[in-house]
């Protein structure tokens, strides 16, 4: 978790500029921070990509931003179908979206896919020609600092299964994070090497109570104990998406948005360890993901 609290006194609909005329796309949006973001963008006026693979889940999240509203922007929400779990999919999704629109001004990622991404890039880079705006924010974490097993080099690796760790999930999760630090940092270098208007970003949500968490401690004994408890040290959802918003939509020339930084709450621009500014590991990381997709022939 870690990180300083999310701001108490940021409303993105008021202090930040209208997204009317956006198209956004939000990956894991059906539910937790994803979900919260999609809502501040709709909220701002956005139209805004629903980008899930379960469709019953999807109609669940749907009603629910209709029931918890989205005034005053009235944004436009679309189911966009995305399974992430296999790469052939996350591209043939990404290939569907490029026939449904002409413009993509934000990508906000939850482990934002490598070919996903990739894909959606000329997209991306075609708006921007225009003169907009765009964006794309990857969400890590606080977690990147403190993993236990880094080794990136193959396949096999990347199936480790941290057994002998006290907390296997939570080891694979900040494994998963590192990577997306290391992926997002060598895509800003790639993207400013060639020219791009794309600007790409790195958040970290602080210490939230998601509707992940909330599943989850719903499954030990006595979860109203739990939530409660967890409740008064950590941080509601929509907070935990503020990070995404600010870095998505703030203006350009606010002094904490850069290309390649890194924000984190209460919105500011934060500090990535080390390991996840070593060059060699980020190149490491973007050669063997190269090499695992021209395996598969998706490259």
């Amino acid at each position: 978790m870690g990180g300083a609290a999310p701001s108490k006194i940021f409303n993105p609909v008021k202090d930040l500029p209208s997204m009317k005329g956006k198209v956004v796309l939000v990956t894991g949006s059906s539910s937790g921070i994803g979900f919260a973001s999609l809502q501040h963008f709709l909220r701002m006026g956005a139209k805004v990509y629903m980008a899930v693979p379960d469709e019953e889940r999807t109609k669940a999240a749907l009603q629910r931003v209709e029931s918890e509203g989205r005034e005053p922007g009235l944004g436009e929400v679309i189911w966009h179908e995305l399974d992430l779990k296999d790469p052939r999919d996350a591209k043939a999704s990404a290939a569907r979206f490029l026939g449904k629109e002409s413009r993509l001004d934000i990508l906000g990622g939850y482990l934002g896919p490598f070919v996903f991404t990739k894909t959606l890039l000329p997209l991306l880079e075609s708006t921007a020609a225009y003169g907009d705006d765009v964006r794309i924010v990857n969400v890590g974490s606080y977690g990147h600092k403190d993993v236990s097993y880094v080794d990136y080099s193959s396949r096999e690796a990347w199936n480790y299964n941290f057994k002998r760790t006290i907390l296997p999930p939570l080891e694979r999760y900040k494994y998963s994070k590192l990577a997306v630090h290391l992926w997002t940092n060598n895509l800003a270098k790639r993207l400013t090497a060639q020219g791009s208007k794309v600007v790409l970003l790195l958040v970290h949500p602080g210490a939230i109570l998601s509707d992940g968490a909330i599943r989850s401690l719903k499954t030990l004994p006595f979860p109203r104990f739990w939530i409660w408890l967890l409740g008064t040290m950590m941080y509601p959802q929509d907070q935990g998406a503020f990070t995404t918003i600010f870095a998505a939509c703030a203006p350009r020339d606010n002094p904490e948005i850069s290309h390649g930084g890194y924000i984190i709450p209460p919105n500011v621009a934060g500090i990535q360890a080390s390991i996840a500014l070593d060059e060699e590991r980020q190149k490491s990381l973007f050669e063997v993901t190269e090499m695992l997709l021209r395996q598969a022939a998706l490259d």
